[in-house]
């Protein structure tokens, strides 16, 4: 039997078709037959569904009218989600993920005119670094693919994928570092590179942590952005006597495009409203409205893609001018490459501490690496380019199917299987 190869990512999603001959063909799932399909649903009323660009365009032209979803990866280790409500339905996030893998698994038979029910799919190197919540995120994956109509599911680790994928393009035996910078994640793999047999034994390393693309947007949101929507918002409740400001946990929620959305929460929802009443000053209202407006017209999308796009332009500018204006909203806030390196210093720090972990892992010194292989969309930002050639020089780094390195090698994985 045939396989798909899924690489199911925070941003985008990809899916490779493995015939039983062993023939790996890549499938176009966008409506303008784009292999690379964006990891966005949006439903504006019951069982209406659109996904990817078609998502955008329809949230567009229905005004933002129902539930927009994003990032909805981040959601499989946090054991404290339970789901959201989807039209006065309850959905956990197996439900939600098979909703997507159901569009990819149906679009792609389509093409195939296969009703193909076994997949491998890529999974990150760690989900959590706590061991529960790994295994807990991993089995709400193998909940959704079952959903989907999938009867056999296999994993394999993303950035051991993307070895697989680098492998069947070089000649030269080697020591190669797979990073793997993605919109969720950043993975990491120390994996020998030859023309022989692939064997658990050539993995040196594997590490990886939930931070990358998604929290740089996050950090840019928090210091620069923020502000405007009420992160220092203080208020103080009649007949109190302490000056309140605005909840910790809140304030990750509007940093966080995956959460911002569940803002709508009643609960959540409430609290702001109730405190709003009790401002200090004439800025903190304006800034908690711009917050409502921004909660309530499901404008977490449209503001997280122009911070995306402001973080793309500091990457070849000194200085450039974040401008959103909605009505009820309007920033004009400039934010300088400076500064906001500096604000990410510490993500990348994390990042790269993590990366350390498969040189303890494998007792190698990082000199013993030949080639950096960099993949994954965030693996272009300058800083993160710059940290690495710090760490092993510049002449090393090595940019490699960026987008489509981790499907290749899951459909080099499944190839194997159906021999």
């Amino acid at each position: 039997m045939s396989y798909y190869a899924v690489d199911f990512g925070t941003s985008n999603s990809l899916l490779n078709h493995v015939s039983n001959e062993g023939v790996i063909t890549a499938i176009p799932l966008e409506s303008d037959s784009n292999i690379v399909l964006r990891s966005l649903l949006y439903t504006p009323e019951p069982n209406v569904w659109f996904f990817g660009k078609d998502a955008i365009k329809e949230y567009v032209n229905r005004d933002g009218e129902g539930r927009f979803f994003r990032s909805i990866k981040k959601f499989l280790p946090e054991n404290n989600y339970k789901g959201t409500t989807v039209f006065n339905k309850t959905m956990n996030i197996s439900e939600i993920v098979a909703v997507f893998l159901t569009t990819m698994r149906q679009r792609a038979n389509k093409i195939t005119n296969e009703n193909v029910e076994k997949i491998v799919l890529g999974r990150p190197a760690l989900y959590s670094l706590n061991k529960e919540d790994d295994q807990m995120a991993q089995d709400r994956m193998q909940k959704a693919c079952v959903l989907a109509g999938f009867k056999e599911v296999i994993f394999c680790p993303e950035p051991i994928a993307a070895g697989l994928d680098y492998n069947t393009n070089t000649t030269t035996e080697k020591i190669v570092l797979i990073a793997d910078f993605g919109g969720g994640t950043s993975d990491f793999t120390l994996m020998k590179i030859h023309q022989r047999a692939y064997s658990q034994d050539d993995i040196l390393g594997l590490s990886g942590i939930f931070l990358a693309g998604d929290a740089l947007d996050g950090v840019m949101m928090k210091d620069f952005i923020a502000p405007h929507f009420g992160s220092r918002f203080e208020y103080k409740i009649p007949g109190g006597t302490n000056i309140l400001t605005f909840p910790r946990q809140l304030l990750k929620k509007i940093c966080s495009p995956a959460h911002i959305t569940h803002l709508r929460d009643r609960d959540t929802w409430e609290f702001l409203q109730h405190i709003q009443k009790f401002a200090l000053n004439k800025d903190g209202e304006k800034h908690m409205h711009q917050l409502f407006t921004l909660v309530e017209c499901q404008l977490g999308f449209p503001l997280f893609d122009e911070i995306e796009k402001t973080k793309v332009r500091l990457g070849t500018n000194n200085k450039t001018l974040f401008d959103y204006h909605y009505p009820g909203i309007d920033i004009s806030e400039e934010i300088t490459k400076i500064s906001y390196q500096k604000s990410i210093t510490p993500v990348i720090e994390e990042i790269m501490a993590t990366m350390m972990e498969v040189f303890k892992q494998s007792g190698l010194d990082i000199s013993a690496v030949d080639q950096v292989c960099l993949t994954g969309g965030t693996s272009q930002l300058p800083k993160i380019r710059e940290s690495l050639a710090d760490i092993f020089g510049k002449d090393k780094l090595f940019e490699y199917n960026i987008y489509q390195s981790v499907v290749n090698g899951l459909a080099q994985y499944a190839k194997r299987l159906v021999k």
